[in-house]
């Protein structure tokens, strides 16, 4: 049910690009999705590890408390401070990049600080109730926007006040009380010395992940990086419904941290539904993907995604067998080797989006993440069969 929700939530969130698309011209969408993934990257310090951590580190109910509370006002200073800087700097458009700011703050990285807590807790269903509602809200918001001609303001703007209260109702349900200064600082310094390597982990994952992306959207014009964009949504939005089953099985796999054997076969069931999955997603588009993009977008030019989109969508069937194999790294607390691992990652990233986009542009994009990909899923299950041998 988690899963059905999360992909709604992101449904409706794709749903929204839809329209847009429908509604403003190629350039505006281009300059949506430039700002989209620079703050996307630039948010990264908003959750700097802190999901993971709670997720791992929050043995009982008052470590539980303690680390979601502090860490939720240790993210709230952070973004208010990139507000502030959104709106000194100079760029394009001040507004649109603080609305794509809010949003995306709420969208992720507020919301993986809840996620987590409610993995703990073992109520995934209230945040897949929420999912839920959000998810109707949102497409509910952006097709009157739609109807009404809006522009690309109001549907943020809109759909920003939806996010606003839903998370206002996760404060209030957790018992959100601000802390002092001197009790953050205390807080942080006490957990510094593992804090640092989840941070590194989990930020450098985005970062790696988004870098041809992001360097697409420096070399690339905007007409053509709007077409690379709808594919790259489409990828997305396909890879969450893995995303959201691994996430779904880490309650088990928790249960797991003292006995490997029955994680790998956890890992197994889950990993075999994951890859089956994406597989089923490639063939689709593979087979009616022209169809399907000229049916969502009713634009004729929207059809140059098809190429990118099936690069992508290849990617995300290599990407899955490392973050199944990753998981055993986060279970057994492992992050420092895994931020090391991600460093090369984040290496290999850059020179392919670099090199391959400057050759290709758009579908030197999509196959810098194949090698990427191919790379993480190498390293990820080598070291998996070195820990399986060295516990045997």
């Amino acid at each position: 049910m988690f899963t059905a929700s999360n992909l709604l939530k992101r449904g409706a969130n794709y749903l929204l690009v839809v329209l847009l698309a429908r509604s403003v011209s190629v350039s505006i969408i281009g300059t949506y999705s430039a700002y989209i993934n620079i703050i996307g990257v630039v948010l990264l310090l908003t959750n700097f590890g802190f999901s993971e951590f709670i997720l791992v580190n929050s043995k009982n109910e008052n470590e539980l408390k303690e680390n979601v509370k502090k860490f939720l006002q240790i993210s709230l200073a952070i973004f208010f401070l990139f507000v502030l800087g959104t709106l000194i700097l100079p760029t394009i458009d001040k507004g649109l990049a603080t609305l794509i700011l809010v949003k995306l703050y709420l969208e992720t990285n507020i919301y993986n600080i809840f996620l987590a807590y409610y993995q703990v807790k073992k109520k995934i269903v209230i945040i897949t109730i929420s999912n839920i509602i959000l998810g109707t809200l949102t497409a509910i918001v952006s097709y009157l926007f739609y109807w009404l001609n809006k522009d690309i303001y109001s549907y943020l703007l809109g759909v920003n006040v939806l996010y606003i209260l839903i998370m206002l109702f996760h404060f209030v349900y957790i018992k959100f009380i601000f802390s002092s200064l001197n009790d953050i600082v205390v807080f942080v310094k006490k957990r510094f010395s593992d804090l640092k390597y989840y941070g590194i982990s989990m930020v450098t994952i985005p970062i790696y992940m988004m870098a041809p992306t992001v360097i697409g959207s420096l070399l690339v014009p905007v007409d053509k990086l709007a077409y690379y964009q709808i594919a790259f949504s489409i990828s997305n939005i396909l890879l969450l419904v893995s995303v959201s089953l691994l996430q779904v099985g880490y309650v088990k796999f928790l249960e797991y941290q003292d006995n490997f054997q029955e994680l790998k076969k956890a890992l197994k069931k889950t990993g075999i539904k994951i890859i089956i999955v994406n597989v089923m997603f490639f063939l689709l588009f593979a087979v009616f993907g022209q169809e399907i993009l000229l049916l969502v977008y009713k634009k004729q030019e929207y059809a140059n995604a098809y190429i990118p989109l099936l690069i992508l969508l290849l990617g995300n069937v290599i990407f899955m067998f490392a973050s199944i194999a990753a998981v055993v790294m986060v279970i057994l607390k492992l992050q420092k080797e895994k931020a090391k691992y991600h460093i090369e990652f984040i290496v290999i990233s850059i020179l392919c989006g670099l090199l391959l986009t400057y050759l290709y542009g758009v579908y030197g994009i999509a196959t810098s993440y194949v090698v990427l990909y191919s790379y993480s899923t190498f390293r990820y299950i080598k070291r998996f069969l070195e820990i399986d041998a060295s516990l045997a």
